[in-house]
């Protein structure tokens, strides 16, 4: 689904992807993804899949998307000083997406995740530096630590001492151990592997610093282990493992040898994608699942912006009573339409099945001028919509891990409003390849 947020903070658009298994009694993990320069946020999802993952091992993923407005390349902005604090610039604006995700869906707040790469790892670096209090853990894909210069993209960024002293004041009464995984290749000549070791001496010291306030070797620099691997795609690497003053796993290292600026085990038809590598994806949300962290709680909602235009359509919409949906449309892989309110949306993926008269009349379906016929559903999504707007919502091939057969099908849009009330259905023909 693509959305729009509008607050106090600014403008964010995102992506979100919500499981067919979701279910508003049940709290599920959460992931926001950031992607790197140039790239979309649909990008970056079809490059790592972490909408494939989050369906298969049920969780909510949110991948918002930096305006070229706020920068011309896409970049998040780590390196500008607007934007390495709390409550200001991309960080805020971030957060807030990550605040409405929580308060719309029913997301455990122990687990919520961020993770990133290129200058999107570097703004995940960013994040638990600014708002340790929304996130358990963080994944850093080919960036660099908190507060780097733009050096670190070709060089090497500022002294990672300074920089962990500095996440570390910046954190302030919230300060807390942050676990942590990095990916970075070892060919990588966009942002060298020297930001990656400087990445993790600079979260091992804010860590130390963060446990019993003072430097104290608390959390040991050394790696209590380093691992061999070797990916399915032929590239080898090191993972090399640090753990706390518990002795318990702190932070993870990969290092993949012949990787440039990638992330590993991507998708082969996306940009910045080595598919010869271990799977990135899989092992930062593997990490992710080892290190909830069961201090944090629920954000606030954040406060929305309502503009004119904004206002129009909820009134519109109150005096409607249950919102409505455009006919909806297919546009690369999406079924694409407008929703007039917030309420839900079901989709229905159907099959037309023949069925049988008795004495005269359809029993089972619906009776047509050809026959007797009626429509089977095969694929079942229920999504949240929190506002009024554009509704985008991939689709589905598969089924609790089972694809779907190939064929023509019928999807079926169907809105409610916040009590459950359904509006009008509006239907799209379909073709499953």
């Amino acid at each position: 689904m693509s959305a729009d947020y509008s607050g106090s903070e600014g403008a964010q658009h995102y992506e979100l992807y919500v499981p067919s298994t979701y279910q508003a009694g049940t709290p599920m993990p959460l992931v926001v993804a950031l992607h790197g320069c140039t790239m979309t946020a649909d990008q970056f999802r079809l490059l790592t899949r972490w909408d494939a993952l989050a369906e298969a091992k049920g969780f909510i993923v949110v991948l918002p998307q930096q305006d070229a407005g706020a920068n011309t390349f896409k970049c998040w902005n780590f390196f500008q000083d607007g934007s390495m604090h709390r409550s200001a610039g991309d960080p805020a604006r971030i957060a807030a997406v990550t605040s409405l995700i929580e308060n719309t869906y029913n997301v455990d707040p122990h687990r919520v995740y961020v993770t990133g790469l290129s200058s999107g790892g570097a703004m995940a670096s960013v994040m638990a530096a600014t708002y340790p209090d929304y996130f358990a853990a963080i994944g850093v894909g080919s960036g660099c630590e908190y507060a780097a210069t733009a050096a670190c993209a070709g060089y090497k960024s500022a002294d990672p001492a300074q920089a962990g002293r500095q996440a570390y004041a910046e954190m302030g009464p919230r300060a807390r151990p942050i676990p942590f995984i990095a990916f970075q290749g070892d060919a990588d000549t966009a942002v060298p592997p020297t930001n990656a070791d400087q990445l993790v001496q600079q979260w091992l010291l804010t860590d130390d610093l963060a446990d019993d306030g003072a430097a104290n070797g608390s959390v040991p620099s050394r790696p209590v282990k380093t691992t061999p691997g070797f990916a399915a795609g032929g590239h080898l690497y090191t993972v090399r493992t640090y753990d706390d003053n518990h002795k318990a796993e702190l932070a993870n290292y990969w290092l993949v040898r012949g990787m440039k600026h990638a992330w590993s085990g991507g998708d082969p038809s996306q940009p910045y994608s080595d598919p010869s590598g271990p799977d990135e994806t899989a092992a930062m949300y593997a990490f992710f699942q080892s290190h909830p962290a069961m201090s944090l709680t629920r954000p606030a909602p954040p406060a929305r912006r309502t503009t004119p235009a904004a206002r129009a359509v909820t009134k519109t919409a109150a005096a409607a009573g249950v919102p409505t949906v455009s006919k909806p449309k297919l546009s690369r892989g999406r079924i694409v339409f407008t929703m007039s309110g917030a309420g839900s949306i079901t989709l229905r993926l159907q099959q037309r099945v023949a069925g049988h008269l008795k004495k005269g009349r359809c029993v089972t379906g619906k009776q047509t001028r050809r026959g007797c016929t009626k429509y089977s559903t095969r694929a079942k999504l229920v999504r949240t919509v929190p506002s009024a707007g554009r509704i985008s919502i991939t689709l589905p091939k598969k089924v609790r891990g089972h694809r779907l057969s190939r064929g023509h099908y019928r999807a079926v849009v169907t809105p409610a409003d916040a009590a459950g009330h359904p509006g009008r259905s509006q239907t799209l023909a379909v073709v499953i390849r």
